[in-house]
């Protein structure tokens, strides 16, 4: 659905992670700063015709781009940048995958891929924040897990900043292994979302959550057998919107308490959250919340008081996931006899998800 993005209550939530609030539409970047790293010299090239040829991999370089200029940009989903950039250019003797990352880097970077030639709008791979990086020295680093290169060509890969931010940069290539396509099957006791993959245009109003106007669910009746139920989810409108997933369940008489695990397994980088919906819609932030890469399973599990909770899912960003991209989602409950009710969550990952 096209609707104005439920409001952070916490001020420290809405500017870290895409994660932050249940929202479908792609929320604002704060202000890019240049930060200051460990020093200040320039290594990359300029443009595609005088890139920085990388001999072999793995390969590691450091350099900044405050003293280039800016010579191209793509949206992932983030465009409009007028960032200083910079190029390296790499030809493989065989084809392979490579991961490109620039975790260790101290601005607001990108880094995308052309393949022989600049080819604005047309890209390899493309990414701007990857909240997957361990432990970066400053937030909304960048980092390609795996882009696919073919013998005979040419990549060249550009080091890029958000919204003109630049600074120092860790650029650093190694090969991985190709996974290949992810393909999932919906298996026999799976039951369908129901819901019809979105389109550009699309106005979503099935099982949307707190994000439509009547809210609406799809209905999860806990049970001690496993709920199995196979969604469809993607990007829209020029991966400014996303499909959210909304689950709802009522824990209450032999679930007063319950243990719930929600697990996902999906055809592109997933985002799973569970949410309190004991005092209705709106809701401003998840009371806890995972993600994982591309069929990559993420589970969580939260002992949980009786009352209305929802299982969200969604993609991890506005990464152009076409719509129509399969996840499975299973649900256990497991009812916890004599447990009180503790009211508000207490355990690290509910915590941690003010903060996120």
């Amino acid at each position: 659905m096209r609707v104005v993005a439920i409001a952070v209550v916490v001020l420290v939530a809405a500017t870290l992670a895409f994660g932050a609030s249940p929202t479908e539409k792609l929320p604002p970047k704060r202000e890019a700063t240049p930060l200051d790293g460990p020093g200040y010299h320039r290594e990359g090239g300029e443009t595609v015709e005088t890139a920085v040829p990388v001999p072999a991999l793995p390969y590691i370089d450091t350099g900044n781009t405050c003293d280039n200029i800016n010579n191209y940009d793509e949206a992932c989903p983030y465009g409009d940048s007028a960032s200083p950039d910079v190029v390296y250019s790499y030809a493989p003797a065989e084809d392979m995958c490579v991961s490109v990352s620039l975790c260790n880097s101290w601005y607001d970077t990108k880094v995308y891929i052309y393949e022989d030639a600049w080819t604005p709008g047309t890209f390899v791979a493309c990414n701007d924040d990857n909240f997957d990086c361990v432990d970066p020295p400053v937030l909304y680093t960048s980092w390609i897990p795996e882009a696919q290169l073919y013998v005979g060509h040419t990549y060249y890969f550009v080091v890029d900043g958000y919204d003109g931010a630049c600074g120092d940069y860790t650029l650093e290539m190694v090969e991985v292994e190709c996974l290949g396509p992810c393909v999932l099957e919906c298996p026999p006791e799976g039951i369908a979302e129901g819901e019809p993959d979105c389109y550009d245009g699309y106005e979503d109003t099935y099982n949307a959550g707190c994000l439509s106007v009547p809210p609406s669910f799809s209905h999860v009746t806990p049970s001690t057998e496993t709920t199995t139920i196979c969604g469809t989810s993607g990007n829209y409108d020029d991966n400014t919107y996303r499909d959210t997933d909304w689950y709802l369940f009522t824990l209450s008489g032999m679930y007063e308490s319950a243990a719930v695990t929600a697990c996902v397994d999906a055809e592109f980088p997933v985002f799973l959250g569970f949410i309190d919906l004991r005092l209705g819609c709106p809701v401003s932030s998840y009371y806890s919340f995972s993600s994982a890469g591309e069929c990559e399973t993420v589970c969580l599990t939260e002992t949980l008081p009786s009352g209305d909770w929802a299982v969200f899912v969604s993609t991890d960003g506005w990464l152009a996931i076409p719509c129509g991209a399969d996840y499975i989602l299973t649900l256990d409950f497991q009812p916890l006899t004599g447990v009180e009710d503790q009211g508000l969550p207490a355990s690290w990952s509910a915590i941690k998800a003010f903060y996120r």
